[in-house]
């Protein structure tokens, strides 16, 4: 076992699962912030943000978006190692291949849309968005923000599997832990 329990899959995801917890919370107040950007554009006041504005906060979001994707991946692979039986999270694995293969995709003229690409060959690319619940990978802020990452697995899902797995390293003993390694010769 590693410095502080590093390589012992219950310490691996609870870690990823406690990181896990901070990324859902940068998500969610980052497509807040994209959401009201949104309604406040449409007001069309002296207040409201201008297009700009808007575009940095879907941006924002979106690697938001994309961090929280990858990290909730990542705890699920730990937890499941630690514990096989534990379920997945619906969705997930399917959504974070598509964001982390969406530059094998295929885009719509006005890349709003992304989808599975066809190589040459015949092969398909980045084909998990496909299997997306939509078919196809919005490029904005998506239908329901707030609640879904990219419209693709559910913010409840992962927060709800984050926080049941968050502590699972309580009773890891440590004695056996390396602190500190030798210099090399």
């Amino acid at each position: 076992m590693g410095i502080g329990g590093l390589g012992q899959p219950d310490v691996m995801a609870a870690m990823w699962c406690r990181t896990t917890l901070d990324d859902a919370h940068a998500y969610y107040q980052s497509a807040r912030h994209a959401a009201w950007a949104n309604w406040a554009i449409e007001r069309m006041e002296d207040w409201s943000p201008t297009e700009d504005d808007f575009q940095r906060a879907v941006q924002a979001m979106w690697i938001a978006g994309c961090q929280l994707l990858i990290s909730a991946h990542l705890a699920q692979q730990w937890v499941r190692r630690a514990d096989p039986a534990v379920d997945e999270v619906a969705g997930l694995r399917r959504a974070r291949n598509s964001v982390e293969h969406l530059v094998e995709a295929d885009f719509d003229n006005t890349h709003i849309i992304a989808s599975t690409a066809v190589d040459e060959n015949g092969k398909e690319k980045a084909w998990d968005i496909k299997k997306l619940p939509e078919g196809h990978l919005i490029m904005g802020l998506g239908r329901r923000p707030l609640t879904s990452v990219f419209d693709a697995v559910s913010l409840d899902d992962i927060v709800a599997f984050a926080s049941q797995h968050a502590h699972r390293d309580a009773d890891v003993d440590l004695a056996d832990s390396t602190y500190m390694l030798r210099p090399a010769d």
